[in-house]
C-alpha cells in the first residue's frame, strides 16, 4: 500500500509539470501572436501615414505647377493683348513714343458750316452761277481721321451710294476742306464718273467741284472721298441738281 502511494504521487507530480509547461507554452504562443499582431498593425499604419503623405507631396506640387502654368498664361496673353488706350506709348520703330493723334481744332468744322450755309443762301437767292439749282445733298463736316491702336491715325474714308430713280439734270459735287493734307474725291452717276483731288489749307476752306449730266435713266450715284496718308482736316461736301 505504501509502495502504491508513492508511486500515485510521484505520477501526480509529473503531471503537475507538464501541465505548468504545456501553460507555459502556450501563453508564449499567445504572446508571440499578439506581439506579430501589433507589429502587422504598427506597419500598416506606417504604410498608410507614408502614402498620405506622399499623395499631399503630390498634390502640392502639381497645385503649384497649375499655378504656375496659369501665371504665365496670364502673363502671355497681358503681352499679347496690350491696352488700345490712345493714351498708351509704344516704342516704334526708330525707338521713340509714339504720341495720341491731336484733335482738330473746333473752328475746322465751324468754318465748314459757314461755307454750306452761304452758298446754300446764294443759290436760295439765285446770287449763285447755280441759280435754280436745288439741293440733292449733303454730308459733314467730319474729321479726315479717327485715333486707332495708341492713337495712330486710321483714315476716315466716305463712300456713300445711293440707289434711285435719279432724275435728268446736271449734277454739281462740291467738296469742301480745312487742315492739312489732301482729299481724293470720286462722283460716278450711272456709268459716268470724275476724279479730283484737293488740297488743304487750315487758314481758309478750299473746295472744288466735279459735275455730271445724267438723262434720267441712272439708278445709282455714288460719292467717295479718300484722304491722302496724314492727312488732318475737316471735310464736307454737297451735291446740287440743275434742272434742264
Amino acid at each position: 500500500m505504501f509502495t502504491a502511494a508513492i508511486t500515485e504521487d510521484c505520477c501526480d507530480n509529473r503531471s503537475t509539470e507538464w501541465g505548468s509547461e504545456m501553460d507555459d507554452k502556450h501563453s508564449n504562443n499567445r504572446n508571440r501572436a499578439i506581439r506579430a499582431a501589433l507589429a502587422a498593425v504598427v506597419v500598416a499604419a506606417m504604410i498608410i501615414a507614408a502614402t498620405v503623405a506622399l499623395t499631399s507631396l503630390i498634390g502640392g506640387q502639381g497645385e503649384r505647377s497649375g499655378q504656375g502654368a496659369h501665371a504665365s498664361k496670364e502673363q502671355t496673353s497681358s503681352a499679347a493683348s496690350p491696352s488700345a488706350s490712345p493714351s498708351d506709348a509704344t516704342e516704334g520703330s526708330t525707338g521713340g513714343k509714339q504720341k495720341p493723334a491731336p484733335e482738330l481744332p473746333a473752328s475746322y468744322a465751324r468754318q465748314i458750316e459757314e461755307s454750306l450755309d452761304a452758298d446754300k443762301l446764294a443759290i436760295e437767292n439765285g446770287d449763285s452761277q447755280s441759280a435754280g439749282a436745288e439741293l440733292a445733298a449733303q454730308f459733314g463736316p467730319s474729321p479726315s481721321y479717327s485715333a486707332g491702336t495708341y492713337g495712330l491715325r486710321q483714315p476716315n474714308v466716305a463712300r456713300n451710294v445711293e440707289n434711285f430713280q435719279i432724275e435728268a439734270g446736271t449734277y454739281q459735287l462740291t467738296v469742301y476742306c480745312i487742315g492739312t493734307g489732301n482729299l481724293t474725291a470720286d462722283f460716278e452717276i450711272g456709268t459716268a464718273a470724275k476724279r479730283d483731288t484737293i488740297r488743304c489749307d487750315d487758314k481758309r476752306v478750299e473746295q472744288t467741284t466735279l459735275s455730271i449730266d445724267s438723262d434720267g435713266h441712272d439708278t445709282t450715284r455714288i460719292v467717295t472721298i479718300t484722304p491722302s496718308y496724314g492727312t488732318a482736316c475737316a471735310y464736307a461736301y454737297q451735291i446740287l441738281r440743275i434742272p434742264r
